[in-house]
């Protein structure tokens, strides 16, 4: 499986607003600074909008730069048989392979182990199938709220004890939400392969939710919104793209929740929403690193077979119906430079107009060099930044446009600027260089995403919960190298057309220029939707 990195939200990154699973410090910027952060949110987008992380390393901007990394010391990392030449006059590349034994407890909990003796840890994850599209109308936040509080106590441990027991003996835990799925792991030392388990079972189905402590982490989570949404430059852009570009699906909502369904949460509603969805049967454990499989099972057997199965979870998730005009909402906000996000309709990751999609946002918009930003800030330099990329979800997403534009040109010269990039992926094949590009770009994200037990747990995880197979940790890769130019022009073609975009402008307050100002946008009367 090609790599899906952590997408984050407009709303906090490191530069603008990140909701993501990587912590940050959050402190003001000059304008000049925080201007490209619009285009950094959407550039790190790739797997699915806006997980939002709980870490115990304070004040560390990233927690991936706490994996743990080394030499190679034993032989269960093999490489495939498949060799691939980045470059026609290059040696052949041999990709690693990961091979994984599974296991299918009684209650409905599924375990995936990777045996790997590279560095003496190991990483385990619990993958609970529950993210914010399954969150009913009025408890939206949940799922993220629930990022927390997993971390606050059970019957036997108390508010924080679960971290200290990691952080005790050198490792490092995280959280992550998303659209599909809440994601929790830990890294440590691989002779505490059995307290990171053992904890894990503990809080699946001993969570201890107090009043006291559902009051406290509320407040958290609406200051978390307030720091990474509502108090940022850009930070409501991706949320007004969502509520206009989905009508009826859950993804119409942020996995952060509004304050007002916060506000009116109460402690029973969450406990009701654990109970429904913090299962062993809506879970799948990955171990991944130094230790060895029969082992692992056993303890798996001991720790996790002993939970009760709950209820088999009805999904009800309302179908998103075709969209059929072009939608335009424009925001007027205290920015410093005019700004556009476009989103297009399109389908599920997994499916297999996915892949030569996902080319078309390399070639489109990864690297200076790439067709879109070459043309908007190098080209036409009309633009500060300017990306694309698309958010591949279990259910069908959006893949977005935007560009960051500089002073004294509007959203609409830019959009045009981009329209005339995609009519010319439609009306032309890619060239076999772009291609070779974007497809050992691929590759890369391919090797650099099993550098580390946490990374190859992360995407074992995604392969098995939101693929529905495990096996495309390793199958997925030949999807994408066998995507031809044809393929990346027929998705083009089908996807890139007026009738299947919304698109949210974004206006200063005080105008840069001649002619910016918002037709009809008042930020006292909220966005301006123009079409169907």
């Amino acid at each position: 499986m090609a790599v899906r990195s952590k997408p984050i939200t407009m709303a906090g990154a490191k530069h603008l607003a990140h909701g993501g699973s990587r912590p940050t410090n959050y402190q003001s910027t000059p304008p000049c600074l925080s201007v490209t952060a619009l285009a950094i949110a959407l550039l790190l987008l790739p797997l699915s909008l806006f997980p939002y992380s709980h870490s115990t390393l304070k004040g560390t901007p990233e927690w991936d730069a706490t994996r743990a990394q080394g030499g190679r010391r034993g032989p269960p990392l093999r490489f495939s048989t498949l060799q691939v030449a980045l470059e026609s006059d290059a040696a052949p590349v041999k990709l690693p392979s990961t091979r994984f034994e599974s296991l299918l407890l009684p209650n409905g909990l599924r375990a995936l182990f990777v045996e790997d003796h590279t560095v003496p840890v190991v990483d385990v994850q619990v993958w609970y199938h529950v993210g914010s599209k399954d969150e009913p109308p009025g408890q939206t936040g949940f799922a993220h709220f629930f990022e927390h509080l997993m971390f606050e106590g059970t019957r036997n441990l108390g508010p924080d004890e679960f971290s200290n027991y990691i952080v005790r003996v050198g490792g490092v835990d995280n959280a992550y939400t998303t659209e599909d799925t809440t994601v929790f792991w830990e890294t440590v030392p691989s002779s505490y392969l059995p307290v990171a388990l053992w904890l894990e079972a503990d809080r699946m189905r001993g969570l201890d939710i107090t009043e006291k402590i559902f009051k406290n982490e509320r407040e958290v989570v609406k200051e978390e919104r307030r720091q990474r949404f509502d108090n940022q430059p850009y930070g409501m852009v991706v949320e007004a793209l969502y509520e206009h570009a989905f009508t009826v699906h859950p993804y119409r909502h942020m996995p952060i929740g509004s304050m007002e369904d916060l506000d009116r949460a109460t402690a029973d509603e969450v406990r009701s929403f654990y109970d429904t969805y913090y299962l062993p049967n809506n879970a799948t454990l990955v171990i991944v690193g130094d230790f060895e499989t029969r082992a692992g099972k056993s303890l798996v057997q001991d720790y996790f077979g002993r939970l009760p199965a709950g209820p088999t979870i009805v999904r009800n998730v309302s179908v998103e119906p075709p969209q059929t005009g072009k939608r335009v909402v424009k925001l007027t906000q205290d920015v410093a430079l005019p700004a556009f996000v476009e989103g297009f309709h399109m389908p599920a990751d997994g499916t297999s107009d996915a892949y030569p999609l996902r080319l078309a946002a390399k070639i489109l918009a990864e690297g200076d060099s790439s067709r879109i930003h070459r043309r908007l800030v190098y080209d036409k330099q009309i633009a500060l930044q300017a990306e694309s990329e698309g958010n591949f979800t279990e259910d069908p997403n959006l893949f977005f446009v935007l560009g960051v534009m500089n002073a004294g040109y509007s959203p609409a010269a830019g959009e045009a600027e981009v329209e005339a990039e995609l009519q010319r992926l439609k009306s032309e094949p890619v060239t076999p260089r772009e291609l070779e590009k974007a497809k050992n770009q691929i590759l890369r994200d391919f090797i650099l995403s099993r550098q580390s037990a946490q990374s190859r747990g992360d995407q074992l995880g995604y392969a098995a919960v939101v693929l529905k197979d495990p096996d495309l940790l390793d199958k997925e890769l030949a999807r994408f190298l066998a995507v031809t130019s044809e393929e990346i022009q027929r998705v083009a073609t089908k996807y890139f057309v007026p009738e299947n975009v919304t698109v949210v402008e974004v206006y200063p307050e005080k105008n840069v220029g001649p002619g910016l100002a918002p037709a009809k946008a008042d930020p006292r009367v909220g966005p301006t939707t123009i079409g169907q």
